[in-house]
């Protein structure tokens, strides 16, 4: 019985380091996930600050449940890439958008608190997350909702 428990044990220990390796060979694009989750909530606590609402615990939180969910599922992504070769394409695939999205998030509450004020960026941003908030006109201080088609 503990022959057959030592054996797992190792088996698992391999398994488990060729994993981690697998993993920190790609550590910038964790910590590129990092980077962008962190700048995006730094500018919405900023934005909270500058529109009066305060600091919210929930936020802090739902920002780490983001950050774990994004490297949960970029270790899965990569996990499959290793397993299968002619899958290297996902990890691109998948997470590429999801960061392209989280920088257009901060450059809207950027654009919000006044702090942009390109019609360009107006325009782009009009196109982008319309069920949220909307956004302003920089030659007028009143919000415009977007029409949605």
């Amino acid at each position: 019985m503990k022959t057959k428990l030592i054996i797992a044990t190792f088996s698992m220990g391999a398994i488990f380091s060729e994993f981690i390796e697998a993993l920190l060979n790609e550590k910038w694009q964790f910590i590129a996930i990092l980077i962008v989750v962190v700048f995006d909530f730094i500018i919405g606590a900023a934005k909270a600050i500058k529109d009066g609402v305060g600091f919210k615990t929930e936020k802090v939180l739902k920002t780490l449940i983001k950050m774990v969910v994004f490297w949960a599922l970029l270790a899965t992504v990569l996990s499959l890439e290793k397993g299968f070769p002619y899958a290297s394409f996902l990890s691109e695939a998948i997470i590429l958008p999801i960061m392209v999205l989280q920088l257009i998030k901060p450059i809207k509450k950027i654009q919000q608190m006044g702090y942009i004020n390109s019609e360009t960026a107006e325009k782009i941003l009009s196109n982008i997350d319309k069920h949220k908030n909307p956004i302003k006109h920089s030659n007028t201080s009143e919000k415009i909702i977007p029409e949605v088609d």
